[in-house]
């Protein structure tokens, strides 16, 4: 009889967490919400003159869009490689494992992306800047004041990256002369 409560729920199958690919996905999912939140900290270092001229707060789903597309595929290509040179091979790959672990380290990702813009968002425009957008209703009236339920839409929209990822192929089939296709 298995003893070990983590095998009832196939916990045991999830790989090693590695540093790299979790602390890329964080760091592009930081650098992805700061579409909002970038004025706030340019601002702050005296650079806000020339962020507020890039404009990018009317790039929101594209700059959200890019950041959650970039951390699917730094995840795929370090797992993939990782399959690849077989540090979690014996005679078969723990595919599996790998999978498992390349969707909880973009999952992270994601969440860090997600939390840090509705976060700048709501300082920005329900704090600090709240004479100007809390008068508008779809900054007032949102389901989190001030953060508009369009932006919300588009942070939950992000996270359709995920089945993506874990449909993105991670091993390598060998042709029948033995090389890579």
């Amino acid at each position: 009889m298995n003893t070990d409560p983590d095998a009832t729920y196939g916990l045991t199958d999830t790989a090693a967490i590695d540093k790299t690919p979790i602390g890329g996905s964080l760091l592009v999912g930081f650098a992805a919400s700061l579409c909002c939140g970038g004025g706030l900290i340019f601002g702050a270092i005296g650079l806000g003159a020339l962020y507020g001229t890039l404009q990018m707060w009317r790039y929101i789903p594209e700059a959200l869009a890019i950041g959650a597309i970039l951390i699917a595929f730094l995840n795929w290509f370090y797992y993939r490689r990782k399959a690849i040179r077989g540090t979690e091979c014996g005679s078969r790959c723990n595919l599996t494992g790998l999978r498992r672990t390349m969707i909880l380290s973009a999952f992270l990702g994601l969440v860090v992306m997600a939390a840090t813009f509705i976060f700048f968002e709501w300082l920005n425009h329900a704090v600090i800047n709240a004479d100007r957008f809390m008068s508008r209703p779809e900054y007032a009236d949102a389901i989190l004041r001030g953060v508009p339920n369009l932006h919300l839409l588009y942070v939950a929209m992000t996270f359709l990256v995920l089945p993506v990822v874990r449909f993105l192929p991670l091993n390598v089939r060998l042709s029948g002369n033995g090389k890579r296709t």
